[in-house]
């Protein structure tokens, strides 16, 4: 878009601007965003803006690296261009066989025409209706498609926002309000977002939240807050590689017995969040024994247990959703990524007998 307005000077750059607009399919967003953030005064001050940027256009990483916030980590000091498929385009004419899927998130290929149609479609339709103004056909519509592959049939009542950690932080309310305690316990390891909430469950790494102290009150301090106990990966438990499976859950059984002894008493514990798939943390799968394990513990202490499949849902696993290979019931199950395969969308899903505990407003 910028590299044409080289060589165009006072109202030819204008000119360039708006054919360059018209010739693309966002043509009215960016029209939106070209009169709320760059239309000058004077067409002296248009291009002085306009060249400002012209003179960036050769060099979009470099301008990236300066404008871009510098808390936000890349691979790769490249700017995508176009996705197709399984494959990316970058702005050197690379073209590459796409690993990442966006972090789990294109399942079925970047820009599929039928995911990219029904977007476009709804655009001409209504792009934003308040949830708390009225109900949403295409929310409606999303339910009755997702009803059927859920993994547990109880699992009924649906809650949808934006992103896998604000999904996390609105199950933690959930899980707070429905039984009337305070305390997660959470898995070593385990990642679940990077918002002020999610990370305070999030055990990947410490640097999400290396600065940010104190989170949402952890156990380190005399609030109520968040737990963590071993996932059953001999890497956790300092045991050899080669320890069979019923050891490692045994041994990460036995340490969240200890945790809900010593550090949380089950009264005071809202739920226990866990990835089927720990993502950052190895990408090890939780043994069904373990996850079997977490089902006991919650059903006999009215703790609720909330499946995390942001990443391994919607069949990057084999199954809808990797759970379904315990056979575990989730009280509260969390979705996004390959929910909307690239569009901003995360759900919340559990319980209406739970569901009907919250007050209206409070979501």
């Amino acid at each position: 878009m910028l590299t044409r307005f080289k060589s165009v000077p006072g109202r030819g750059i204008r000119a360039a601007y708006f054919d360059n607009l018209r010739t693309t399919p966002s043509f009215l967003l960016r029209n939106l965003l070209y009169h709320a953030t760059c239309e000058p005064a004077s067409n002296v001050a248009f291009e002085t803006h306009a060249r400002r940027y012209v003179t960036t256009a050769g060099d979009p990483v470099a301008f990236g690296q300066r404008h871009v916030t510098k808390g936000i980590g890349r691979l790769t000091e490249a700017v995508m261009t176009k996705g197709e498929g399984s494959y990316i385009h970058f702005h050197d004419g690379r073209r590459l066989l796409d690993f990442t899927c966006g972090i789990a998130v294109t399942n079925l290929g970047h820009c599929h025409t039928k995911v990219s149609k029904a977007a476009a479609d709804q655009c001409m339709e209504l792009v934003h209706c308040q949830c708390s103004i009225s109900f949403h056909n295409p929310t409606i519509r999303l339910i009755e498609k997702l009803i059927p592959v859920m993994p547990d049939p109880t699992l009924d009542s649906f809650y949808f926002w934006n992103s896998g950690s604000e999904a996390v932080e609105g199950a933690v309310k959930m899980a707070r309000t429905i039984t009337g305690r305070q305390n997660i316990i959470c898995m070593q390891g385990g990642y679940h977002g990077r918002t002020y909430g999610a990370m305070a469950v999030t055990r990947s790494k410490t640097s999400y939240s290396e600065g940010f102290f104190p989170l949402m009150a952890t156990s380190f301090v005399s609030q109520p807050g968040s737990f963590s106990t071993s996932f059953p990966f001999w890497h956790q438990l300092g045991v050899a590689p080669d320890t069979p499976e019923e050891e490692l859950v045994r041994l990460a059984l036995y340490q969240l017995d200890l945790v809900l002894k010593q550090q949380t008493s089950p009264r005071d514990t809202a739920a226990i969040i866990i990835e089927p798939v720990l993502g950052e943390g190895g990408y090890v799968p939780a043994p069904s024994a373990f996850l079997k394990g977490l089902r006991d513990v919650c059903d006999a202490h009215g703790i609720l247990l909330i499946i995390d499949e942001v990443q391994s849902g919607f069949g990057r696993t084999g199954k809808m959703f990797n759970v379904e290979y315990s056979g575990v019931r989730p009280d509260i199950m969390v979705m996004a990524k390959g929910l909307a395969n690239g569009f901003p969308l995360s759900c919340i899903v559990s319980r209406k007998e739970l569901t009907d505990k919250l007050t209206p407003g409070s979501m």
